[in-house]
């Protein structure tokens, strides 16, 4: 399965850990830094690592250092049945936001008559199917909060 950005979403829970150590790689984040940030030892910090045992409650401080999430998103869809959708902030809605998902329903439609006939790829359908779930939770998060509007701290000010 892939997730809101084309990445796979990881199939075990040690899976997710080396997602996220990649992850923390990629930003320069060596063990040692890692640990420092996370308030323990380094030796605890691999430990945790070498038996997928890190704490419930580091995983998010784990996750926010690392500027990823794929361990809640494995824990989220590990007993499937479920989907994990990114809601965006942050902009107005135009109405090309609104044809370009109409656009998307019509894609998503054409895939599963395909994919019910083997004739589209799997990830190819999960792709479009997750990219139209996020369009409409990002849509429906806009009418939840239209009574009370986010700041636009940087946008241009009427």
């Amino acid at each position: 399965m892939r997730n809101r950005k084309g990445q796979s979403i990881p199939s075990s829970l040690d899976d997710a850990i080396q997602c996220q150590l990649a992850a923390a790689e990629k930003l320069g984040l060596v063990p040692k830094r890692m640990a420092d940030l996370m308030g323990v030892d380094v030796k605890t910090y691999y430990r945790w690592m070498a038996e997928s045992s890190i704490p419930l409650n580091r995983v998010r401080q784990f996750e926010t250092f690392c500027k990823a999430s794929h361990i809640s998103e494995y824990l989220c869809t590990a007993h499937g049945g479920r989907v994990v959708i990114t809601i965006p902030t942050g902009k107005k809605t135009k109405a090309s936001d609104l044809g370009e998902m109409q656009g998307n329903f019509g894609k998503v439609v054409m895939l599963l008559e395909q994919f019910y006939r083997d004739k589209t790829d799997l990830q190819e359908t999960l792709g479009a199917l997750n990219e139209v779930l996020s369009q409409v939770a990002y849509h429906r998060e806009n009418v939840i909060k239209i009574g009370q509007p986010e700041l636009e701290l940087f946008g241009d000010v009427a």
